[in-house]
């Protein structure tokens, strides 16, 4: 007969174990998102973006857009459509 001090431990390295998974599958998804990011990201690496610059001044009613604003506006779209994505394909 298991004592109580064999379940806490049983508990305790079944709880360890669970929590390890979970951190690993958590890093294959950020991974796997930034990947995907930056493929996408590298798609806008292009003297095209002119349009979607022009569309943004409009839409933020705006003069110029600054290459900061660009950039970051860029950079969420594509980590959005990753995350999209990766629940899309995994997360059914």
């Amino acid at each position: 007969m298991r004592t109580l001090d064999q379940h806490v431990e049983n508990y305790y390295e079944r709880a360890y174990c669970n929590m390890m998974d979970d951190s690993e599958m958590q890093d294959a998804k950020v991974k796997w998102i930034e990947s995907r990011a930056e493929e996408l990201i590298r798609n806008f690496a292009n003297d095209n973006d002119w349009q979607i610059i022009e569309l943004l001044k409009i839409k933020l009613e705006s003069k110029s857009i600054d290459a900061d604003i660009y950039n970051q506006f860029i950079t969420d779209i594509c980590y959005s459509q990753a995350n999209f994505e990766f629940n899309k394909k995994f997360q059914h």
